[in-house]
């Protein structure tokens, strides 16, 4: 309240008001306690000063972040600050560490993004914005820290935010202490969060105020490690509200889950007998069935999902929907009075089919469950005594047993979510999260609302405590006395409901006890026991209500039924009857306990379970640190931007707000930091401002209170303490100083202005006068004027004329030999294109014609040697086919194959014995060499050092020469640029001469005109002044940019020069790229026929399987179509039934009875139908037997093919392994002759010793496979005996099987085994082309064999579903029928059916006889089909068995193949090695030539075949690079690892890299090492990445490595897979091509990249994005300590006065920071200049990097209210001028468009600096000023502006509102999106930026490393 001494008029005051609760209004009058208050509304109020509060005129428009800041801290000014703050989406608001959360009934993501979790990180508390995050982070700190458990208590009304609120906490939560889990893995917080759905649906409902309201409390406990991780979590549910199972209150509702069941499917309906839920007592004692936007069916599904997800099983949720409508039925059973006295039983057949019902679903005794309700039992010590209860004790029987049904289900419920979610029994560290009911107080308050507001009241104690507590560490922390500060509780209201025994909850319980209490009696006995009791009362219009005073105010309770609603009987028969229940799940819900086992009721009450369960709540909460999060609904209508005040303000003090300001109230609200106080009130003492008295921040404070004349005040540390009504005390002498202070400022303002306008008038005269004497000279000086121009304008004129026509005649004639000259020129170009390209296309076209030849004569060869073969093979086939039925000729195989595998095992130790001497050789040789290299590497260091100081002193002398050809070339520079200058100032003084007299000239025709004209021309006077001026300013421009315009023109003649130059070798080598392109494509076309080729056969192969498919569907509709034929048959037959019942009798009497006669016949067509059916499924199973017979020939065929290719792999194994023997056994001999000649001669040269790796390593083939072992062992020869004999042996048992057959085919003569004997007699030379047919043969023959063995599963399961569906087929279908029957059925027509029929003995014989002939015809058909089943079934076996082995000798040819390719290639590597050998001991003079053979072939020549020379050439390429260049290569590694510097500003470590790989041909091997290496290296130094100088040298060589490698390599078309063979032609083109590739006609060389070298270039590049990445991140990491301190204005008071005080001591300077973002800039600049990296790397790092220095920036502006301020603005502007300056000295080409990355920063400081902003309007904003900004950033910079030095407004309100609903429109369209700016981490170049940034010619000067240069070995490097 307000002092009446501080209420004057003019002061702003709040006023109570019954619409909006406070409104605001200025105090026109003062009488004694009554003042007048004109109100915003225009309303004029009269009211007290006791009722009146006052209202803060600086109060800002935006609000405060902590209430706790406010200078008022009462009702009106919360309630301001919450809905000014609520109007800009600002929807959290402290109170001390109290956060306020206001719904906003919106999307508001940008608030919740990961973004901000970020930002909150760590982050004091109420160093940011108010969030849940803070309060989470705070918690998480405090745990982490002190060790302490956390708690944070979420409360508010329903539809306040709650669940919203408790999911960003656990949210957070996850964030800080969250596992790397698996993608699959559900997070903590997530399996929380997907328990929500099957709690609400059990435990919400509808009331008065929410359609979906919690009625009970859930404690959510989320455990932790002492790491801080998460470990586990569960939740702990209290005070759930039974009662509202029985009783229900219109217009709530019960719970979810009841009416979910009575909406769900018709079927599951129809299982619990439930149906519409106004059927259902425990559901019609409300109206409301139903919820607006609300679908009970969906819901039903949606909880049975959730119910899925958290792991509750079908069986489980079948018990719980049991329970459910078991619960319902019980309801509807009512009772009536028995047959004897005081009994009770059912009502009516519909209660006891409800009561049958629920026995059911409950799956227990109907008549146990009726005894239960209806009866109880007294025991005694003597006897037990069953009593009958009467018709009202038996429904509350009834009730209670609902209950605590209900109850125990939800328990389970609850266990079993915690169960899914996994606790942690050992995590001692958790924090909690209570989501729990506020405070009601309805129009009807019952026992419900009554058990809520002790929960709250109980609750707020422990608020009330806390806040005390927190008030206390407050004034601690300042040091301030509060010893008198009294402590506001409220524990006479908790003894009012809860004292025992006098307290309402006993004598409640008490009145329960006694049967014949009624409500009206229990509220008597309130009335007598607390009618002294002031927090008690009773309503003067009721007898049984009463009214409790509660902290959140007085709520009047309805007692009627409280004595119901309380009772909780524990009956001992239904724990009995339900833990006895057939259903696994009820009975589980009622464990048998020993206490109980007595029957006897017990009593319990709803009241004190409820009590208890509170007590174990709170005793929770004090075992941990708690933190508040109070929930706010703004409005009931749950729809944004409406702010309810009368709503808000009850919900505050239902909160527990409005208590917590009362304990703030009670000591000091109002709090001032000492330079807020003297900010404020330094008018009250204007000498704490001066210098001379150098007060502090702390004696000004005092100083000023001093004056003021206020006691009880208090000073703290940091702040000064007020007590109540003090602020508005110290307003009003402000207010009253501020008043003279204006009176005398109008007073001053005054006398100026009438001072100035004498001034004014007293000039204007004298102007008057001057303008008139001047006017007569003014026409004088225009008549002469005009004269003077006159004749200069012709003067100029003449000369113009004559100046264009020479011109014209000039530029013509320059133009014509401009032209003759170039047609000259192109024409000489293009004669000389054509002539080139001539001859291409001749050099080309004889090179194709000679290949097609050749390719011809090759395809006419393999031809002839096919068909030949073939002719060959088949005469082969003939004879073995007729020798196949001899056993003789597979012993003899058996026999040969074993004599092989003696041989390969004789070869094997051999082998074994060879490779046992050269081992030691091998070890003899390596001692020798290592001897001698030791002495080659003493003579290499000397020659070494000679050759570096030689070196050295060249150098020396090319430094010396280049700096005295640098200084006369600067001289020679500096020269010109003087003589420029000089003519520049000439030129400039002769135009300062001729504008001074112009200007002279004017200033007489100005006088002259001044006489005559006295008020046109003194303004016109003005503007000649400005034209003059911008004329001046004008011509010297345009003389400078003349001048630079010439320098331009020089540049870009130099320019024009070089990018001539350029061209020209550009269009050479477009030209010889085109041929290169136009030969590949060629090829590529040649490839791309072959594929097309391919791809055409596949679709053939497609369409065969399709049309299979087809026939397949045919047949299953023949099938369908003949079961119609066959129902069609079986009606014609009932019709015809039905006709001849329809004939007249026969008038005959028969002979014979006719029962006889019937049964034959019935007999007969029941043997006829199964006849037909059995011959039926004879040739269904004939067809499957002969398919199946077929398949198992076509495999046997495939495995004898298998077969014979396995001999003929074996053959050519077995050659490769003598030629490898052969080899060997030719190596050793010249190798152990020559070795000591040749080291004797020449130490330097080194021999190759074919050691034991380099015999069994593969060099080309990449595949696993060839990993296996070369030599064929016993176990393979073993199983390839097995296989052939086991084929054999099925071979014969299907011929046994065909000749058993009735009716088959004619038999299929199979291949035998011993076409391997006779095939293995000729062994074929296999090529490259042969092996790659064999794969594909292999393939297709595989792919063959799956697909037959799907297609035979698919007839055996057509096979197994048609057995059962069989059925008797009509006989005209049956062929075979036809043949057994003896006589076919007559045709009875009309007359015959009206004669008398007689049979006779004759008839039945017949009939006896056709039965006999019918049953033997069914028994032979069986036995048939029984055979031929029987067939199948082994036929299947066979087929199955051939298949699998099959498919072992294919896999046993892929082995086979594999070893026959790793031979071949060990016998290359061996060819090659012998080559090298040669040519060692060729060249020293003691060695001789071998002997040639005949027809001059050498003994190298003929150890392969023709078709594999194409190898040798990649072969010898690789052992060169590998073998002979291991010390070349780690000395180049060695080198490279270090700084080898620039030569002509190009790295000489990359240069040299790839000097060297292009000549080792490395781009050109299949497989190398040095690639390897050279990442190895490269990675190794990447490890220093702190220091940006290494890193940007890596960069600049990796980079340009790339760019080498980009030009150099292209990618090869067969690098995938293995050479083909060639001819010798081709053999000779491509040496000729290597040798020319080696010729380097430019700096560069295109070369055939393989496989390593792409993949190098592609680490390469992943190393230039990662270098890139470090050097970006670097600066970023170095920037952004600098960024965060110029986030804001360091803060200095105002003047010297306190330049002491301590707060200020260690800030910075405003320029400092920025002043070192400059330096920082710059010294990365000259770092990167240095290393010359690329310009479009740096161009790249100092644009992201100005891109996050925009989001560091703009970012705060929009997330920190003190940095959207006007001073705050200036600051940043100053500093982004010094950006803008850095960024304009700087090179373009580095910088580049770094500078507009900052506009979102730029426009929004320039936003925060201009004047008027009222005044400006929403487009001028959004097009003009900030059009790089969004609607929510705009909206969010208004919002938050603050004019902290001239107090000026932001935006106008329209303007704010016309954001609002474009913002509205926005999120309805894209559903919200974040307004902050994320940072750009990606990589923004491409490779090709790369290779564009440098130029071939750039390298063409470059040199190598010079400490290779003297290396023998890397003599190439000086070519």
């Amino acid at each position: 309240m307000v002092a009446p001494s501080s209420i004057l008029v003019g002061s702003h005051v709040w006023v109570e008001d019954p619409d909006v609760a406070w409104i605001d209004g200025e105090v026109k009058e003062v009488k004694g306690e009554e003042i007048t208050v004109d109100s915003t509304s225009g309303k004029t109020i009269v009211a007290k000063t006791s009722n009146v509060y006052p209202k803060d005129p600086e109060f800002p428009s935006c609000g405060v972040d902590d209430m706790t800041r406010l200078a008022y801290l009462h009702e009106p000014g919360v309630l301001q600050n919450l809905k000014c703050r609520y109007d800009i989406n600002e929807i959290y608001t402290y109170t001390g560490n109290i956060l306020i959360a206001v719904n906003p009934f919106r999307r508001l993501p940008h608030l919740y993004s990961s973004h901000m979790m970020e930002q909150y990180k760590g982050a004091a508390f109420g160093e940011l914005s108010p969030h849940p995050f803070a309060v989470a982070d705070a918690s998480y700190r405090h745990m982490i820290n002190e060790g302490i458990s956390q708690s944070i208590l979420v409360s508010g009304e329903s539809g306040a935010g709650k669940t919203e609120s408790t999911k960003m906490l656990m949210r957070y939560l996850a964030y800080m202490g969250g596992r790397v889990s698996k993608a699959e893995e559900r997070s903590v917080e997530q399996k929380v969060l997907e328990s929500n759905p099957v709690l609400e649906a059990f435990g919400n409902a509808k009331t008065v105020r929410n359609n979906n309201s919690s009625r009970f409390g859930k404690f959510v406990e989320i455990q932790f490690d002492p790491r801080g991780q998460i470990s586990g979590a569960a939740i702990r549910t209290y005070l759930l509200e039974r009662s509202r199972v029985c009783q229900v209150s219109d217009p709530e509702r019960n719970y979810h889950c009841f009416y979910m069941l009575c909406a769900a499917p018709p079927e599951e309906a129809e299982k619990y007998k439930l149906g519409n839920p106004r059927t259902f007592h425990y559901l019609n004692q409300s109206n409301c069935y139903e919820l607006d936007g609300v679908d009970s069916s969906k819901e039903y599904l949606l909880t049975k999902r959730a119910m899925d997800v958290v792991g509750i099983s079908q069986g489980e949720q079948d018990g719980i929907f049991r329970v459910v409508a078991a619960i319902l039925h019980l309801g509807n059973i009512e009772f009536k009075k028995g047959q004897e006295i005081d009994s009770a039983e059912p009502k009516d057949d519909k209660s006891r089919f409800h009561l049958k019902t629920a026995a059911e679903l409950l799956m227990c005794n109907e008549k146990a469950l009726e005894d239960s309700l209806c009866k109880r039992v007294m025991v005694t010590r003597d006897e037990s005594i069953t009593k009958s209860l009467d018709p009202v004790s038996a429904a509350l029987s009834r009730d209670a047993l609902a209950k605590i049904v209900y109850s125990k289900l939800f328990d389970w419920l609850v266990d079993k979510i915690n169960v899914s979610i996994s606790q942690d029994p050992e995590s001692k560290s958790l924090i909690g999260v209570l989501d729990i009911y506020g405070f009601e107080s309805f129009k009807t308050n019952s026992f419900e609302q009554f058990c809520i507001n002790l929960t709250n009241e109980k609750l707020q104690q422990h608020f009330n405590q806390h806040v005390f507590k927190m008030e206390q560490e407050e004034y601690k922390k300042e040091e301030i006395d509060w010893s008198y500060i009294e402590f506001i509780d409220n524990q006479d209201i908790l003894d009012l409901i809860e004292k025992k025994p006098g307290g309402i909850i006993a004598l409640l319980d008490e009145a329960c006890m006694f049967p014949r209490s009624t409500h009206e009696t229990f509220a008597q006995k309130l009335y007598q026991t607390f009618k002294d009791n002031k927090r008690f009362s009773k309503p003067k219009l009721s007898r049984t209500d009463f009214t409790i005073c509660h902290y959140a105010g007085d709520v009047t309770y309805q007692t009627e039924l409280f004595l119901d609603k309380n009772k909780d009987y524990v009956v001992s028969e239904h724990q009995a009857l339900l833990n006895a229940s057939e259903c696994s799940f009820v009975s589980s819900l009622f464990p048998p306990s020993p206490e109980e086992s007595s029957k006897t009721t017990k009593f319990s009450s709803i009241g004190s379970s409820f009590k208890q369960q509170l007590q174990a709540l709170l005793e929770t909460l004090s075992a941990t640190e708690p933190h508040y999060i109070r929930c706010v609904k703004p409005n009931n209508a749950l729809k944004p931007g409406i702010f309810e005040n009368q709503n808000v303000l009850q919900q505050l003090r239902c909160g527990g707000v409005m208590e917590a300001i009362r304990i703030s109230c009670a000591g000091f609200p109002s709090r001032k930091s000492f330079r807020e106080f003297v900010a404020r009130f330094s008018l009250l003492a204007p000498e704490v401002l001066s210098k001379r008295n150098n007060y502090t921040e702390v004696t000004a404070s005092k100083k000023i209170l001093e004056k003021s004349k206020l006691s009880g005040y208090q000073i703290g540390k940091t702040k000064v303490f007020l007590r109540a009504g003090q602020m508005a005390e110290l307003d009003a002498l402000r207010t009253e100083i501020l008043g003279r202070s204006a009176s005398l400022i109008q007073r001053k303002v005054r006398t100026y202005l009438c001072h100035k306008c004498f001034i004014l008038l007293r000039l204007s005269a004298i102007q008057i006068q001057a303008l008139c004497r001047g006017q007569v000279a003014r026409h004088q000086y225009e008549e002469m004027r005009r004269e003077a121009a006159a004749l200069n304008i012709q003067k100029h004129l003449r000369k113009f004329l004559a100046r264009k026509a020479y011109k014209n005649l000039y530029f013509s004639a320059v133009s014509i030999q401009t032209g003759m000259r170039g047609m000259i020129a192109r024409c000489e170009l293009l004669s000389r294109k054509q002539t080139r390209a001539a001859t291409v296309i001749q050099s080309h076209c004889r090179r194709f014609l000679a290949n097609r030849c050749y390719l011809r004569l090759k395809k006419a060869a393999i031809t002839t040697q096919c068909a030949w073969r073939a002719r060959v093979a088949r005469k082969e086939l003939r004879k073995l086919r007729m020798a196949a039925r001899e056993t003789g000729a597979l012993q003899e195989a058996k026999t040969k194959l074993e004599k092989e595998v003696e041989e390969l095992t004789w070869r094997l130790q051999l082998e074994k014995r060879t490779r046992v001497d050269l081992e030691e050789s091998k070890k003899q040789e390596s001692a020798r060499f290592e001897s001698t290299l030791q002495k080659m590497q003493l003579e290499f260091e000397e020659s070494k050092k000679k050759e570096s100081a030689r070196f050295e002193s060249i150098l020396h002398k090319k430094e010396l020469e280049f700096e005295e050809s640098k200084k006369q070339e600067s001289e020679r520079f500096e020269s010109t640029l003087h003589k420029m200058q000089l003519e520049f100032e000439e030129s400039k003084k002769q135009e300062s001469e001729r504008f001074e007299s112009t200007f002279h000239k004017m200033q007489v025709e100005f006088e002259e005109s001044k006489k005559q004209e006295s008020e046109r021309f003194e303004s016109t006077t003005q503007k000649m002044q400005l034209e003059f001026e911008e004329s001046k300013k004008q011509e010297r421009a345009r003389f400078e940019s003349t001048l630079h315009r010439k320098e331009l023109q020089f540049q870009q003649l130099q320019f024009e020069l070089q990018k001539l130059q350029l061209e020209f070798e550009e269009s050479k080598k477009q030209e010889r790229e085109t041929l290169e392109s136009t030969l590949h494509k060629k090829e590529l076309e040649f490839q791309e026929s072959k594929k097309q080729e391919r791809a055409t056969f596949e679709s053939t192969l497609y369409k065969k399987e399709l049309e299979f498919q087809e026939l397949q569907v045919e047949f299953q509709k023949m099938q369908l179509e003949l079961e119609e034929t066959k129902e069609l048959l079986i009606k014609e037959r009932e019709a015809a039934k039905k006709i001849a019942e329809q004939v007249p009798a026969v008038q005959e009497i028969p002979v014979i009875d006719d029962e006889l006669v019937n049964k034959l016949t019935a007999e007969n067509e029941q043997l006829k139908a199964l006849g037909s059916s059995l011959e039926q499924k004879i040739n269904e199973t004939e067809r499957k037997y002969e398919e199946t017979n077929k398949l198992s020939e076509e495999r046997l065929k495939q495995g004898l093919e298998a077969e014979s290719k396995i001999v003929e792999l074996k053959t050519e194994m077995q050659r490769l392994e003598k030629k490898i023997l052969d080899m060997g056994a030719e190596d050793q001999k010249p190798q152990q002759q020559a070795m000591p000649s040749a080291l004797s001669t020449n130490m330097s040269e080194e021999i190759p010793v074919v050691d034991d790796e380099s015999m069994n390593k593969p060099t080309d083939i990449e595949d696993e496979s060839m990993n296996k072992p070369t030599i064929i062992d016993d176990e393979s020869m073993n199983k390839l005996d097995e296989s052939m004999n086991k084929l054999t042996a099925e071979n014969e048992q299907l011929k046994i099987l065909d000749m058993g057959a009735e009716d088959q085919k004619p038999q299929q003569q199979a291949m035998p085994s011993s076409l391997s004997t006779t095939m293995s007699e000729e062994i074929p030379v296999i090529d490259n082309e042969s092996k790659n047919k064999l794969t594909v043969i292999g393939d297709e023959s595989m792919n063959k064999l799956t697909a037959e063995k799907e297609q035979l599963k698919i007839w055996d399961m057509g096979a197994e579903d048609q057995k059962p569906q069989q059925q008797t087929m009509p006989s005209s279908l049956s062929t075979t029928m036809s043949e057994v029957t003896s006589a076919e059925i007559p045709v009875i027509d009309n007359e015959s059916m009206n004669k008398p029929t007689v049979i006779d003995d004759e008839s039945i014989n017949r009939l006896t006889a056709e039965n006999e002939q019918l049953k033997a015809l069914v028994s032979t058909l069986e036995q048939k089909i029984n055979e031929t089943e029987r067939k199948y079934e082994e036929t299947k076996k066979l087929s199955d068995e051939r298949l699998k082995q099959t498919l072992e000798a294919e896999s046993k040819i892929i082995e086979l193949k594999t070893t026959v390719q790793r031979r071949e290639e060990k016998i290359l590597d061996m060819e090659t090695d012998q080559k090298s050998q040669q040519q060692a001991l060729l060249s020293t003079p003691s060695r001789k030539m071998p002997e040639p053979l005949e027809n001059g072939h050498h003994a190298q020549l003929s150890s392969g075949p023709s078709t594999r020379l194409g190898r040798e050439d990649s072969k010898l390429r690789r052992s060169q690079t590998e073998k002979q260049q291991p010390e070349s290569v780690d000395d180049l590694l060695k080198c490279v690892a270090q700084n080898l510097g620039f030569s002509q500003e190009k790295p000489v470590a990359a240069f040299t890299i790839y000097k060297c790989l292009l000549h080792w041909k490395s781009f050109e091997a299949e497989k190398t090492s040095v690639f390897d290496r050279l990442i190895e290296v490269m990675g190794s130094a990447l490890e220093d990445q702190d220091n940006n100088d290494h890193m940007a040298y890596w960069l600049s060589n990796t980079s340009s490595l790339l760019f080498l490698l980009q030009r150099s390599l292209k990618a090869s078309g067969s690098m995938q897979k293995p050479p083909a063979g060639a001819s010798f032609f081709a053999r000779m083109t491509k040496s000729f091509r290597s040798s020319s590739a080696n010729l380097q006609a430019g700096v560069l060389s295109q070369v055939e990249a393989k496989y390593p070298a792409l993949l190098f270039k592609q680490q390469l590049s992943a190393y230039v994005e990662k270098i890139y990445g470090i050097i970006r991140d670097n600066l970023k990491k170095n920037l952004s300590p600098l960024i965060s301190g110029c986030i804001q204005v360091p803060r200095i008071s105002k003047g010297a006065a306190f330049q002491k005080c301590e707060g200020l001591q260690g800030y910075h300077s405003p320029a400092g920071l920025w002043q070192s973002i400059i330096e920082c800039l710059n010294k990365m600049m000259g770092t990167l200049k240095d290393n010359f990296v690329p310009p479009i790397l740096v161009q790249n790092i100092f644009t992201q990097t100005f891109a996050y220095i925009n989001v560091q920036l703009f970012n705060s502006l929009l997330l920190r209210r003190e940095c959207c301020t006007f001073s705050n603005g200036e600051y940043v502007k100053s500093g982004l001028a010094e950006l803008e300056l850095w960024c304009a000295e700087a090179d373009v080409e580095y910088v580049g468009p770094s500078w507009d990355e900052l506009k979102h920063t730029r426009q929004a400081v320039g936003f925060l600096v201009i004047n008027q902003k009222s005044k400006i309007s929403f487009d001028e904003i959004s097009k003009d000023l900030c059009s790089a900004l969004s609607v929510q950033q705009l909206y969010r910079v208004c919002t938050l502006y603050r004019d902290d030095n001239y107090n000026t407004q932001s935006v106008s309100p329209d303007v704010l509102a016309h954001m609002k609903e474009l913002m509205s429109d926005d999120t309805e369209d894209d559903g919200g999106s974040s307004f902050l700016l994320e940072d750009d981490i990606s990589i923004p170049f491409t490779m090709e930026d790369i290779s564009n940034c440098h130029q071939v010619k750039e390298f063409a000067s470059v040199r190598p490393a010079e400490e290779l240069m003297t290396d023998p070995a890397f003599q190439f490097l000086q070519d």
